[in-house]
């Protein structure tokens, strides 16, 4: 039995999806809190707890990617922007 990297795609995106929300959670606080000098208690926890859990789906993305790329003989990063784009990246343009 000959195993598809379509076996996997759905895994992989949802991990992608779950990895680009934690990260934008990032992002948006550390704009918000590049505004402010000082930082209280209370911001230091969000930022903490926010990047613990962007932490928590990037690393079983990564892990899982490299796994199946191994498995499967692919390219990681080749295998990572496939994802990437059926996640609904919009890969960089070059100019």
């Amino acid at each position: 039995m000959e195993i598809e990297l379509d076996d996997y795609m759905d895994e992989l995106v949802e991990l992608q999806e779950a990895n680009d929300a934690a990260h934008a959670v990032v992002k948006r606080l550390q704009e918000e809190l590049s505004k402010v000098q000082e930082w209280t208690d209370e911001q230091h926890v969000a930022w903490r707890d926010a990047w613990e859990d962007w932490r928590a789906v990037w690393e079983p993305l990564e892990d899982t990617l490299t796994y199946h790329a191994e498995t499967l003989g692919l390219d990681r990063d080749e295998l990572a922007a496939a994802v990437q784009e059926a996640a609904g990246h919009v890969p960089p343009t070059e100019d």
